[in-house]
């Protein structure tokens, strides 16, 4: 019986792939535009054709469709299931392909693949993320130690922004070009609409509500009523939560992903690895229109190409930029992040820095990453709380030796610790972070310089 192969309309994939690469030599290049203007460029990895490669060829020893599989063989039928699956699995890729563009549209001045300095507390600053932001990411100012921080970091960064001599970083009537985050169980929705109504950033990053998405929409609302340029990005750590939030009246205009590899404080019993939470939650959220970026453990170039191969239309990283020359971080902390390894080893999840800091109130539902230090271990020997917070408090007092395997006090990070060797700038990070990312997947294309 003649064999038949079935191809795709894409034609021959590596061919394509070298005719359609930039001439900038990265498959991940993307041609920044003014309204009106058509894109100028592609790149290899948005190309149809390069994510139809990942999906295996199909060969029939006959002609049965699917509205008539009763004629096939068991192999022929499995064919046919396998065939289907394999279109679902590239309308998925397409999807994120057209989120991609579509989130370099609203932010014109990133380059791809998007990659996202998150909002840590108090260490994500207006340097930092000004930096990510001229390095062609987004970069985002965390919370501050009082609401008022924010509108005083969002200040500052606009004159970093004003004095960077970028052009697309000032382009006039625009959105300011970095984002800001919100803790919402104790944060203060009057000071932050008022700090967005009056700097207008380009994203706001929701998180951490006391009453789920209630919550949510209610600081969704408030802050798009003062600035509707500004998007509502909203970070969730499980399908429950994506879907609550898909299913809103107020939806977010971008799903942050968490797995449970990230530092800092995420879901305290109940996450997952993005790896496998983030393409459920892209099978659960098909049609929402709603973009997701990947969070949790990426640290480099090969956890940027893993997260798009999943669904993402981009990559939030905390962890990696503590180990940048912009991040409000004491010495001994940073020196912390870069010596510790085996993160899945030494760090866990536990609410006892939280505690020994004097911050209670936390949702029950989150709980921080930390490097485990002396306070842990002699928690676990039995020590009282009472002798561990003296013993935390004097080792505050000792400067940068509050750190360290025999220090006391909270390092929060990522179980991606391991990965991180040395303190550069912002900018470095998120270039050598792309163009791995570049060289991956030319690699895996079989596209050469």
């Amino acid at each position: 019986m003649a064999h038949r192969r079935l191809t795709s309309a894409f034609g021959s994939c590596r061919r394509s792939v070298l005719t359609h690469a930039p001439t900038t030599g990265s498959p991940f290049a993307v041609v920044n535009r003014g309204p009106g203007q058509r894109k100028a460029g592609n790149s290899a990895l948005s190309h149809p054709c390069f994510l139809f490669r990942s999906i295996t060829s199909i060969t029939l020893t006959s002609t049965p469709t699917a509205e008539n599989p009763s004629s096939a063989s068991l192999v022929q039928r499995r064919n046919i299931v396998n065939h289907a699956k394999g279109a679902s699995i590239m309308q998925d890729k397409l999807q994120s392909v057209g989120f991609r563009e579509r989130l370099a549209a609203a932010y014109p001045w990133t380059r791809a693949p998007l990659i996202v300095g998150a909002p840590m507390r108090v260490m994500a600053g207006p340097e930092l993320a000004v930096a990510v932001s001229r390095a062609g990411g987004i970069g985002f100012i965390g919370p501050g130690l009082k609401p008022e921080t924010t509108a005083v970091d969002l200040e500052a960064a606009k004159d970093l922004i004003a004095a960077s001599g970028i052009p697309q970083l000032q382009q006039p009537g625009s959105v300011l070009p970095v984002g800001v985050g919100f803790q919402i169980w104790n944060g203060d929705l009057d000071v932050s609409a008022a700090a967005v109504s009056q700097h207008r950033p380009a994203a706001v990053w929701l998180f951490a509500p006391r009453n789920g998405q209630p919550d949510v929409d209610a600081w969704t609302r408030r802050l798009r009523e003062a600035s509707p340029e500004t998007k509502v990005w909203l970070q969730i750590g499980t399908l429950q939560e994506a879907l609550d939030a898909v299913r809103s009246a107020s939806p977010p205009d971008v799903l942050v992903v968490q797995g449970a590899e990230a530092g800092g404080h995420g879901r305290a019993t109940d996450g997952v690895g993005f790896i496998t939470l983030l393409p459920e939650i892209a099978d659960a959220t098909r049609g929402s229109g709603i973009p997701l970026i990947a969070a949790g453990g990426v640290a480099d170039g090969r956890g940027v190409v893993a997260a798009l191969g999943v669904g993402a239309a981009g990559v939030a990283m905390g962890t990696r930029f503590l180990a940048s020359r912009e991040a409000r971080i004491k010495k001994g902390y940073q020196d912390e992040v870069v010596r510790a390894s085996n993160g899945g080893a030494n760090t866990l999840r536990t609410h006892l820095y939280n505690h020994l800091r004097g911050t209670f109130g936390w949702p029950e539902q989150f709980s921080p990453r930390t490097i485990i230090n002396q306070s842990w271990v002699e928690q676990q020997a039995g020590v009282p709380f009472e002798e561990l917070k003296k013993r935390h408090d004097e080792a505050v007092g000792k400067g940068d030796a509050a750190w360290g395997p025999q220090g006391r006090t909270a390092t929060y990070a990522g179980a991606n610790v391991g990965l991180i060797r040395s303190v550069v700038a912002a900018g470095e990070i998120v270039e050598a972070t792309r163009n791995e990312a570049a060289e991956i997947v030319r690699a895996l294309s079989g596209v050469s310089d």
